[in-house]
């Protein structure tokens, strides 16, 4: 009679610890299932996004902005371009003199 009372305890204790791990693997399969459900629905999110940000810069799109805003673009004249000399990596940075006009060359 003690041997059984201890065998059904026993039997008890394992079956309490096998509910509470396939409670446990159950809990995390519902979250797996939801973050992959977020997972796909942000995937989608990211896609669309990209697709109208590649539609966005394309350049007849810019090109239909520049024109409905009333925008012309051309190249500047080669007078009004300033072109700049590199300093060394061991000179200090020079900076333009304030009231004097911009080198060209």
């Amino acid at each position: 009679m003690l041997w059984s009372i201890a065998l059904f305890g026993v039997a008890a204790a394992l079956a309490g610890i096998y509910l509470g791990l396939v409670n446990a693997c159950d809990h995390l399969g519902r979250q797996i299932k939801t973050l992959e459900a977020n997972r796909a629905e942000l995937r989608k999110q990211v896609v669309n996004e990209e697709r109208n940000w590649t539609m966005a810069r394309s350049i007849v799109n810019m090109e239909r902005l520049l024109v409905a805003h009333g925008i012309e673009m051309t190249f500047p004249q080669e007078r009004n371009i300033v072109r700049l000399v590199a300093t060394e990596p061991d000179e200090p940075a020079q900076y333009a003199l304030r009231g004097a006009p911009p080198a060209r060359d």
